[in-house]
């Protein structure tokens, strides 16, 4: 027999219920309004401090303030005390060499560069039809300082930095060089001035190796990068390779979207570029289109292959279409957006972190690699170098051999030494990036 709830009784529960609602409501709103008063209040306090040290300072310091300079430095403090290394400042004069830098061409001498165990800039790469060529800069030259300030002076950066500046201005080098005269070798020391020039940037080389293998080297992903993987890459498949291997060692990251764009030639119609923003919201920021290679592919990899490389790295094993070959990632995974200011200035900003195609994210954790090969200290020294042979390079000998694994039919030829790349098919741009250790300017 079925039971009859009363009129009353229900209007009763019905009030209960109301009660509760508006209850938990009041509650959660009171918990946001506190948070909100806690966050004005802090607020309030930085403001209120900040104040507090400009009106000393302009009460009691005998110097001279530069107001422009204080707010650059008031704003670059902010951003620092992030503590996130993606978080910088920019100022109007940076924002602007910024966006540059992201042009299809560069100003400055054109020269790569890595820091040495004394502290200065050992020259690694020259770059062809750079004003450094033509004032007779040499790989190997050892620069002990720039316009008379000693680098070891200066941080790194600082001095990679004094590298760039306006076209037509002029920078003198303080040089180191070794030189060999009646077999005997010596160092002398001299002064090079350079004028600093526009150069295109070189990101990619290619090269034939093991025979009949395509091997391709992508230092950064920057605007010239595509145009300059699509020449190789056809360059190569003209000479019926059997396979790639794609060298993203030292790969110091650069733009996403570009990086994109040439991962779309290896794979099918999916999702390439996803990011997790902080409500856990996942975005697919790029695709790729249909249509891709068909053959078999290796993708070298190393603990200081950073972020849109990583990415890259992350889908080719993700998608089942490459194998990754030598070390973990370094696991630079977050989505950084530069946001312009009102006065021409800008901020870096971390807003999300790259994810895999299961939704975890890299960050902090790197990509691991199907085949782990180690390097040696010396080996390592070499490569950034951009000195060790690929016979001699144990991570591209294990990349061919994962070839063979995927079906390729690669012609083993002893003695074969492809160390020095063709860089032909690549000549619409130039600079090679920089790594943590590794400059061009």
């Amino acid at each position: 027999m079925s039971k009859k709830i009363s009129l009353g009784a229900a209007a009763a529960m019905s009030l209960v219920a109301a009660t509760i609602t508006v209850s938990l409501t009041y509650t959660y709103a009171m918990g946001r309004f506190n948070e909100k008063v806690a966050d004005v209040n802090e607020r309030q306090a930085m403001y209120t401090k900040l104040s507090e040290i400009d009106q000393k300072v302009r009460q009691d310091y005998i110097g001279k303030i530069g107001e422009t300079d204080l707010n650059d430095g008031i704003a670059a403090g902010y951003m620092a005390g992030l503590g996130d290394a993606g978080a910088k400042y920019l100022s109007a004069e940076k924002y602007k060499n910024y966006l540059s830098s992201n042009s299809k061409k560069a100003v400055g001498v054109g020269i790569r560069t890595v820091q040495d165990a004394d502290g200065n800039m050992e020259v690694i790469e020259v770059l062809p039809n750079s004003s450094a060529s033509k004032a007779g800069l040499q790989k190997g030259d050892v620069i002990l300082s720039l316009d008379g300030k000693e680098v070891i002076r200066l941080s790194y950066g600082e001095a990679v930095n004094k590298l760039d500046g306006t076209v037509g201005t002029t920078v003198k080098l303080g040089l180191l060089r070794k030189t060999t005269e009646n077999g005997k070798t010596a160092t002398k020391q001299m002064d090079v001035t350079v004028t600093r020039a526009e150069y295109q940037r070189i990101t990619v080389s290619s090269s034939i190796i093991n025979g009949n293998v395509g091997y391709i080297a992508i230092s950064e992903f920057q605007s010239t990068t595509k145009n300059q993987f699509v020449a190789a890459i056809n360059n190569l498949t003209e000479k019926k390779v059997v396979g790639f291997v794609v060298d993203l060692r030292n790969n110091s990251g650069g733009s996403v979207e570009v990086m994109a764009s040439v991962l779309d030639e290896f794979l099918p119609a999916v999702s390439l570029v996803s990011y997790a923003d902080r409500a856990g919201k996942i975005t697919v920021e790029y695709s790729s289109k249909s249509g891709e290679i068909n053959l078999p592919i290796s993708v070298v990899v190393n603990s200081s292959t950073y972020g849109a490389a990583e990415i890259f790295a992350a889908d080719m094993k993700d998608y089942k279409k490459g194998k990754l070959i030598g070390e973990k990632t370094a696991g630079r995974g977050m989505k950084e957006d530069v946001i312009p200011l009102s006065d021409g200035s800008a901020i870096q900003l971390s807003v999300g972190n790259y994810t895999r195609i299961d939704g975890k994210t890299f960050h902090g954790v790197g990509v691991n690699v199907d085949m782990e090969v180690e390097m040696t200290p010396e080996q390592k020294d070499l490569l950034l170098r951009r000195s060790l042979t690929m016979m001699e390079d144990p991570q591209i000998q294990a990349s061919v051999t994962a070839l063979v694994k995927q079906g390729a039919d690669v012609q083993q030829i002893p003695g074969t030494d492809s160390g020095n790349l063709d860089n032909s098919a690549a000549q619409t741009g130039a600079k090679a990036p920089a790594t943590s250790s590794a400059k061009a300017k």
